[in-house]
């Protein structure tokens, strides 16, 4: 028989309470493959699984995609998950680095109101999704 590590033990070893490793059974991350009492046991593995799964939750992975990336056990479709999360965070760095250039230009801005400078206003206007008159959607940046 493998060895199993109780619940207190993953605790101790991951740095994750027990409440967040009962979560992460309840939402299919982990799974306990015993209990001694009423203490869950977990194979050694499980450490591998949540080392990947503080790696994803510190990436931006939502709980859906850290389950579509466990789900492949490795194999090659892992790739199709990672690329698409690879291209959301590229998406996400582009739109933070133009709210930071706005930023930038609002914290410089010789406008006695920053309401009323013209870029920041412009900037605005860009921020909410356009709606038109067919009922199509521009997203904002």
């Amino acid at each position: 028989m493998p060895a199993l590590l109780d619940i207190g033990e993953v605790a101790r070893r991951s740095g994750m309470p027990p409440s967040t490793l009962r979560f992460y059974e309840r939402e299919l991350i982990i799974e306990s493959t015993d209990r001694r009492g009423l203490r869950r046991q977990y194979p050694v593995g499980v450490l591998d699984t949540l080392a990947v799964v503080a790696m994803c939750r510190g990436a931006g992975f939502s709980l859906a995609e850290i389950r579509a990336l466990l789900a492949t056990g490795g194999d090659a479709a892992w790739k199709h998950v990672a690329m698409a999360k690879r291209d959301d965070l590229r998406a996400q760095i582009r739109h933070l680095t133009t709210v930071a250039d706005q930023l930038d230009h609002a914290l410089g801005c010789p406008s006695p109101n920053v309401f009323d400078c013209e870029h920041f206003r412009a900037a605005l206007h860009h921020a909410l999704p356009v709606v038109h008159a067919t009922g199509a959607h521009d997203d904002a940046i």
